[in-house]
């Protein structure tokens, strides 16, 4: 069978996939966004009765609500830390703590203490999460002609990272999707598996840029965040002869370290390809250079994310595109739970999960009163930012995330939302998720190896040098020696801080001495412009945007 008939074969059972996609999962959903709050009420009651057997569900009396008004009196605003002695009695007891189903993985991220957070998947979790993937692809496939007429890049993080103690494996939803996806929809993906698989951080970014280039024909690139198609870019510009060598020869002189398994999927589905590598050559050849442009003539369509601190990253990707290819909003996604599904990809409207999990909202400028007012998702109005909290099947019950969400319209009677920044006290770069907690035991440990007196110091996150500023009110002293330290403890303390500058999507961290008097020049320069005197604390750790105080005439 000739690859033209095998690629319009394909494309006929995608055609039908998406027909059953749109009956049975699209045009429920669509029904529900008329009719928002019923939706979510009933939603609400379904969590509560089918865990009401759970110790968490005895202690506070699942059995006896009745109504939101009761939820909100019984249950307390809840962080991970409030429940990580019931997710972690679960999984060691096997008993229903906080959800009636054993999970049979965990998502792992980042916590406000050294320890991480594990966020329990069950097997209820995985259909959720198919399900959002197939409406979000329905939509893009009913906007964006011939979205999904070629080949999909699709980049994931490893569906198993590692396991606990009892055995049990953690990993990312993405790549357990990824990995056990239909034939008809798998052979559609340029990469392989077991490329997201590999440890060695620019071995993994270099074999998937060699995958999508050897490809011509593709419609659709999928990441959630930008900062890996600029560092595929990057790759391609420094090592394009190396790459289109590789593509001539169809094999690779890099993969010694790697599993059997792993060199096996990568050989397998890696094919000599001397036509692709002319063309490559012929375009550099002509430009001088390769843009995703000139490499992926026919792509049709980038999702990504656009919003929070990677909107200062669209400019530079938009550049590598053709006017004609739209950037979609990948959507609001966190380990803990996906907070909207973007349904109208040509104007990056999203709605939230109204049908997953029970959200509740606090006027961004309320949050800290003691008794802010919870609202409901058929409560919130065009235009204003809020908190957001949530109860999700997989059991984090009134959960705090500390997000901040914009209400940017209305499809049918459902508001639309958009994922701002987190709040006070966390910033978020590439996703490593800082903890302004960590961040001051880091700086802490530090003052006492080098046996410093630090009186001020602040972090700034830069989004658009994708690297964090650090200013300390001290002499300079051997820079290069605190920087290793300080990046060591943040390390330690934060997996996500971790990974992400092992990758290099995060930069190194820059730090500036300033001279003495600094803090205070900074604490009156806030009280002039607004905060009280009585109540000021430095927020050591915030975005650079938010920070309205020029240090660089304190500086050494």
């Amino acid at each position: 069978m000739t690859f033209s008939l095998m690629n319009t074969l394909f494309n006929i059972l995608i055609h039908l996939r998406m027909l059953l996609i749109k009956h049975f999962v699209w045009n429920p959903l669509i029904n529900k966004t008329r009719n928002p709050q019923q939706a979510q009420n009933e939603l609400l009651k379904q969590i509560l009765s089918k865990n009401k057997d759970t110790v968490f569900g005895k202690e506070h009396g699942f059995e006896r609500i009745k109504d939101y008004a009761e939820f909100c009196n019984v249950i307390p605003v809840r962080s991970y830390e409030d429940l990580r002695r019931y997710i972690e009695k679960q999984e060691k007891e096997k008993k229903p703590y906080l959800t009636v189903e054993q999970p049979i993985m965990y998502a792992q991220t980042s916590g406000t203490t050294g320890k991480p957070k594990y966020i329990s998947i069950l097997r209820s979790s995985i259909s959720q999460y198919r399900k959002s993937q197939h409406i979000f692809s329905y939509a893009q496939y009913a906007s964006i002609s011939g979205v999904y007429s070629g080949k999909v890049l699709g980049i994931v993080s490893p569906a198993v990272e590692g396991y606990l103690d009892t055995g049990t494996p953690y990993g990312s939803m993405s790549g357990l999707i990824y990995k056990s996806m239909p034939r008809v929809v798998r052979a559609k993906y340029v990469a392989p598996p077991e490329v997201f698989e590999i440890e060695d951080y620019e071995l993994k970014y270099y074999l998937i840029t060699a995958f999508a280039l050897a490809e011509n024909n593709i419609t659709l690139i999928a990441t959630a965040n930008p900062s890996t198609l600029l560092k595929m870019a990057n790759i391609i510009e420094k090592q394009i002869s190396k790459l289109v060598h590789d593509i001539k020869t169809g094999t690779f002189a890099c993969l010694q370290g790697l599993g059997a398994d792993q060199k096996k999927g990568i050989a397998q589905n890696f094919k000599k390809n001397t036509t692709r590598a002319s063309e490559l050559e012929n375009i550099l050849s002509e430009k001088g250079n390769l843009s995703f442009a000139d490499i992926w003539p026919n792509l049709k369509a980038v999702a990504t994310w656009t919003g929070g601190s990677c909107s200062v990253l669209i400019p530079s990707l938009q550049k590598q595109l053709a006017p004609s290819t739209h950037i979609v909003e990948m959507g609001y996604l966190s380990s803990e739970f996906r907070g909207n599904i973007t349904i109208d990809v040509l104007n990056n409207k999203g709605i939230p999960t109204l049908d997953e999990n029970f959200f509740e909202f606090v006027e961004k400028e309320e949050w800290e009163n003691e008794t802010p007012a919870f609202l409901t998702l058929e409560q919130i109005s065009e235009g204003k930012q809020y908190y957001v909290l949530v109860t999700t099947q997989n059991g984090l019950y009134r959960y705090s995330i500390n997000d901040i969400i914009e209400v940017t319209g209305r499809y049918n009677k459902t508001p639309t939302i958009r994922f701002v920044q987190k709040g006070k006290g966390v910033t978020n770069i590439t996703g490593e998720k800082l903890y302004e907690s960590q961040l001051i035991q880091a700086v802490e440990a530090i003052k006492q190896e080098h046996n410093l007196d630090i009186s001020f110091f602040i972090m700034l996150a830069d989004p658009e040098s994708l690297q964090y500023h650090l200013y300390i009110e001290h002499e300079p002293i051997d820079e290069s020696g605190l920087l290793e330290k300080l990046e060591q403890h943040l390390s330690n303390l934060n997996i996500e801080y971790k990974t992400k500058r092992k990758s290099g999507r995060l930069q190194p961290l820059h730090v500036k001495f300033l001279k003495a008097g600094a803090g205070e020049a900074y604490k009156k320069h806030c009280v002039e412009n607004g905060q009280r005197e009585g109540q000021f604390k430095v927020m050591h750790l915030q975005y650079k945007k938010d920070c309205t105080f020029d240090f660089d005439p304190h500086a050494y």
